[in-house]
This record gives C-alpha cells, structure tokens and sequence, in this order.
C-alpha cells in the first residue's frame, strides 16, 4: 500500500470516528434478549461428527466454526463432507473454494462422489470484483457457507480493493456476522465453517482476530507415518464435550470413530 492510500484510509477512520452518535451505545442482560426459537434447533447431518459440532447435537444455526490444520490433513474433505450430508438433509449449503478451480475441483469430486450435490462458487472467476460477488451471494440467504481458505479470501479483498490485511479481515468478519444475525434476503442465520491454514509450523495464516472472533476453533492433525487423522475442538461456545474425533478418508467420504483426549497422547 502506498502513501496515499494509507493516507486516504487515516482520513476515512477519523470520519467515522467524528461522525459516532454515542447515543446508540447500547448494554444488555440476557433476559432481555430474545430470539426466534429455530436459531437453536440444530442442523444434525446424521454423522458422528454432529456429537462434538453442539451439545444438542449438530451444527448450530448463527455459529462461526474456524477448522485449522496443515496441508493434505482433511480439511477440505471433511468440510466438503459435511456440507453433502446437510444438503441431503434439505439445508440449503454453498461451498466457496478460494483454491481450486472448476476442474480441479471436478477431479476431486470424481474421487468423493458424495460431494457432487454441493453448490459451489469458484472465487478465481471473480478474482477483482470479490467484495460485491460475495455480497451478492451471501445476500441470498444460506443455512451454512464453507469458505476455503479465509486466507485465499482475504487476499483476493486486498488485492481488489488496494487495502491492508487488517481492512480485509474487518470486512470478512463484519460479512459474517451480518449473516449470522440473519441480515440476508431469507433472514436466514448462516452457520460458517471457515477454513484456516496453518503452517508446518502450527502457525495459522493471518492475526490472531480470526481465530478469536470464531464461536468455535476446531484442528485437525495427520500422522504422516500412520496416515492417522484426528479432529478436535480447543474452544467451542456450543459445546462442552472434550473429545477428539479420529476419523479416514476413502471413496465413501469420512468415516468418524471416538477417543477421549485424555487418552490421545
């Protein structure tokens, strides 16, 4: 970013700090909130994963589920995954993948056939214009969105826009959240599973705001000489099980089994 640019983006942050009405600063308790009860009917997909994605048992309408891991250790798949079991529930899923293209992404559905009825958008299509495609899209209203990666999203915003990492996250978790609430042409509130990458390191791509602005953090781990693949929560606000999922990958898609974490090391 050039001088000008951060130039322009110091005058556009004074501005709406001057323009800031302090009289719709609001505060509240919890029983004056009030909801519609269907934002707390989970959306079960009939997989052993639903017993670790809430207590009552599947993933939960308005939640932000971050899944972390290095590469090849399934995150994609078992996104994917799940996205085919819910559609085949009835629940209306968009899968937008930031990283494979349309054959690509055909080769791999040839290897998972489960996933073939999972609606798709391919943002390479869209490389410039995807701040408004994806406010577009999301407007439609969906039951869950899987983005893959956060990180391929956030620098296809910068890029299009000129702007700092820090401005594209903001309007990743600004977009949703607007959706969680329901703020979409469905008044649909949108559960996100959002990809993270992470490095050989165990370093997750971008600032720590990602992972901390997720109702849940889930990771995943390969044992590179075993081919052993686990899943397991570090926080997750729906619930309150503490345990890890191992789980294979074939042409049947992902086949889950249990494992207290106290007994994984």
């Amino acid at each position: 970013m050039n001088y000008y640019q951060k130039q322009k983006l110091k005058r556009q942050a004074l501005q709406a700090a001057n323009s800031f009405d302090v009289s719709q600063v609001k505060t509240y308790r919890a029983h004056e909130l009030h909801f519609d009860p269907n934002l707390f009917i989970p959306m079960a997909s009939g997989k052993e994963l639903d017993t670790i994605l809430s207590s009552e048992g599947g993933l939960m309408p308005a939640t932000s589920l971050m899944i972390s891991g290095g590469p090849g250790s399934g995150k994609t798949t078992v996104t994917l995954d799940l996205l085919a079991a819910l559609t085949k529930k009835g629940y209306r899923c968009l899968f937008i993948s930031g990283e494979m293209d349309q054959i690509g992404y055909f080769k791999y559905a040839k290897r998972l056939p489960q996933i073939q009825n999972v609606e798709t958008l391919f943002l390479r299509d869209y490389a410039l214009q995807i701040k408004p495609v994806l406010e577009h899209v999301l407007d439609l209203g969906y039951d869950v969105v899987a983005t893959d990666s956060i990180a391929e999203v956030i620098d296809l915003f910068k890029d299009g826009q000129a702007t700092t990492e820090g401005v594209a996250e903001h309007w990743f978790l600004q977009l949703v959240d607007r959706h969680k609430k329901g703020n979409n042409s469905r008044g649909a509130h949108t559960a996100f599973v959002n990809i993270q990458q992470m490095t050989k390191a165990g370093v997750g791509s971008g600032s720590n705001r990602l992972p901390h602005m997720h109702d849940a953090v889930a990771l995943i781990n390969r044992n590179k000489e075993t081919g052993e693949r686990k899943l397991w929560f570090s926080k997750n606000r729906d619930c309150a099980m503490d345990y890890a999922v191992h789980f294979i990958i074939d042409s049947e898609g992902v086949r889950y089994n249990f494992a207290p974490i106290d007994d994984e090391e």
